[in-house]
């Protein structure tokens, strides 16, 4: 007896342990209630019992249900779907909705609740516009149920549907299966002229589900006719022609302000010059020729102290590893330029200043000033970056893909992809459109930027619209809106044609100044080189970066003097460094040192930021209509 008694509860124990392993997550009953209106929508009330677990039913259950469909020419049909109310055990649910490609997501559930184990059931009441459609029967209504795309079995799953009044119901079918399947385990009853219910006659599996098509005479749904029937064409198709049409619009848009003002006036012959343009100071020069400031102006910093050395008003003091500017007392024997006016009112000031991290602030803090008084006094008189036009199109671009996400044409995800993608490509397009802005490869380059535009957006609009091929045409269009805006915004800077006659001036000194000593042969007329002309030179030479072939062509100069009993040494009297001799083949490496030392020095003296916490104070600020399917999450 006690032996039976220790057996059956051993047998207990083991039965207690297996109930919940054979339990398992399932669809027990899935009841859809379709009711077609005349105007071809349908309002569907899905009752769906599940028997959740926490295993993939943790917090709710998801429903997928396709929103674009495939007409009978092979053209996409788009779907609104409204999703009015969502009830679980008959009570209100939370939920929302998420578009994913060619569904939406309705997600079911709390997120920060677990759903209790056990069987639950879901009330879906949602509308979908344009389920009707004719067929060669009359008008039909071809409905997935369930749906192909569920993750668990579903044992009981059967669908009633009602069609408008007046209708009379003349053929039905209905079927079961895997998607593409043509069983029809389905017992169909009519119970009215326009009112028939299916029941399944065996349970699905999962991705497994139940179809049936009914249709009825013709006269009862009223399609759109007229502009109706466009507008409603045109919304079909709104991803690739909304996508197209931005395109085109910001093309046209920028490639007209480009004729307007962002067209550079002809480029002259290039020939060498032995002066600087009139009136031009080096940091000016190194202003215009950049387009504005190389190196964010510590070159043009540097050429003007330089200059200021060379006119007596400041010496520069190079031993060992400091650098000092210090101020010689002289006055300007003429008016200094705007931007040497600034340094000179500084190291006046100052009597003395190293360039150290002691400093730092105070240097950058003038090289501002510099800058700022060279392009207040010449801003739009060399050249137009036409920032207005440029900015105009990043908004246009903004407000267009912005569009295409508020007519859920582009999802947000791929709006940050595209956009992350297309800065990327934009930057390396306008670093090839640079580099080959002027003569025929320049227009190369405005055709290749319409020509890629148009081969990209419209060969997959065309894909879209008359294949079954997938092509997401607003994610590209969206790279495409940002990488014409970035390429446009360096195509729309434009010299004046008194910038351009500068800019050439400039460029022919430059030439001059690299192939001075390799062409001295060939070139007639050019002034004797002597001190004041290579020193009077120098500050310009620095602003265009190469000094060091203008003082190569110096250096060469006191070698042939050597030959004929003339000067051979230079050392200036603005200058003193660990290496005071600036001959004997030293000057030219000598000179181009000093220059990129001081503007080395200048930027190594800016203060580093340091990290701190900013809570103790050291912060700071800075088939058919429906279907889908579903799961569990």
């Amino acid at each position: 007896m006690r032996l039976a008694s220790r057996l059956l509860a051993a047998l207990t124990f083991l039965l207690a342990l297996a109930i919940p392993a054979l339990a398992r997550e399932e669809i027990r009953s899935f009841a859809a209630d379709v009711t077609l209106a005349v105007d071809g929508s349908v309002r569907v009330v899905e009752t769906v019992d599940v028997n959740a677990e926490g295993i993939d039913i943790r917090r709710g259950i998801y429903r997928d249900i396709p929103v674009t469909m495939v007409g009978p020419s092979g053209n996409k049909i788009r779907i609104s779907l409204d999703v009015e109310s969502v009830a679980r055990k008959g009570k209100p649910e939370q939920f929302r909705v998420e578009r994913m490609g060619d569904f939406q997501r309705i997600w079911i559930g709390n997120p920060d609740m677990l759903l209790p184990r056990g069987e639950h059931r879901y009330t879906i009441t949602y509308t979908m516009q344009r389920m009707a459609r004719p067929s060669a029967d009359g008008d039909e209504l071809y409905w997935n149920a369930t749906g192909n795309y569920w993750d668990f079995p579903i044992l009981r799953s059967s669908a009633r549907v009602t069609l408008p009044p007046g209708a009379v119901i003349q053929n039905m079918s209905a079927y079961t299966g895997v998607a593409g399947s043509t069983e029809t385990a389905v017992t169909i009853t009519q119970e009215s002229d326009n009112v028939a219910t299916f029941q399944t006659q065996r349970a699905l599996g999962a991705g497994e589900g139940m179809s049936f098509a009914v249709s009825f005479q013709k006269g009862v749904v009223a399609y759109p006719e007229g502009t109706d029937a466009v507008l409603q064409a045109i919304s079909d198709q709104r991803e690739t022609l909304l996508s197209i049409g931005s395109v085109i619009l910001l093309l046209l848009y920028n490639f007209t302000a480009w004729l307007r003002v962002g067209r550079d006036p002809p480029k002259g012959t290039i020939i060498p010059l032995f002066h600087p343009p009139k009136d031009f100071s080096p940091a000016l020069t190194n202003y215009v020729q950049n387009w504005g400031f190389s190196k964010s102006g510590w070159t043009a910093m540097t050429a003007a102290i330089f200059s200021l050395g060379v006119k007596g008003l400041v010496k520069i003091d190079n031993v060992g590893k400091t650098l000092t500017v210090r101020n010689t007392g002289r006055k300007p024997d003429e008016k200094l330029p705007s931007g040497e006016q600034v340094l000179f009112n500084y190291f006046s000031q100052k009597g003395s200043v190293s360039f150290d991290k002691a400093n730092g602030l105070d240097l950058a803090t003038k090289r501002g000033e510099l800058t700022a008084a060279i392009e207040q006094e010449n801003r739009s008189v060399w050249f137009n970056h036409n920032t207005g036009f440029a900015v105009f199109s990043f908004v246009l671009a903004a407000v267009m893909v912005g569009a295409m996400v508020f007519f859920d044409v582009l999802d947000p995800f791929w709006m940050v992809v595209a956009a992350f993608l297309a800065v990327i490509f934009g930057i390396v397009a306008t670093v090839l459109v640079s580099s080959i802005r002027s003569g025929n490869w320049f227009q190369r380059a405005i055709i290749a930027v319409w020509i890629g535009a148009f081969a990209i957006n419209g060969g997959g609009g065309l894909l879209d619209i008359f294949t079954s091929v997938e092509i997401n045409n607003a994610a590209i269009a969206a790279g495409s809106l940002i990488v014409i805006s970035i390429v446009f915004a360096v195509l729309m800077r434009a010299p004046t044609v008194q910038g351009r006659k500068a800019m050439d001036e400039i460029e022919g000194f430059k030439l001059y100044l690299e192939t001075a000593e390799k062409n001295r042969l060939n070139i007639s007329g050019e002034p004797p080189l002597n001190v004041e002309r290579f020193e009077r030179i120098l500050p310009y030479a620095i602003a265009l970066g190469v000094e060091k072939p203008w003082s190569e062509h110096f250096e060469a100069e006191l070698a042939r003097n050597a030959q004929t009993g003339q000067e051979t040494s230079y050392s200036p009297v603005w200058y003193s460094g660990s290496r005071r001799d600036f001959s004997s083949g030293s000057l030219s490496n000598t000179v181009a040192a000093a220059s990129s030392g001081m503007a080395a020095a200048m930027v190594a003296a800016q203060p580093v930021q340091a990290s701190s916490s900013g809570s103790s104070g050291g912060g700071f600020s800075g088939g058919g209509g429906g279907g889908g399917g579903g799961g569990g999450w």
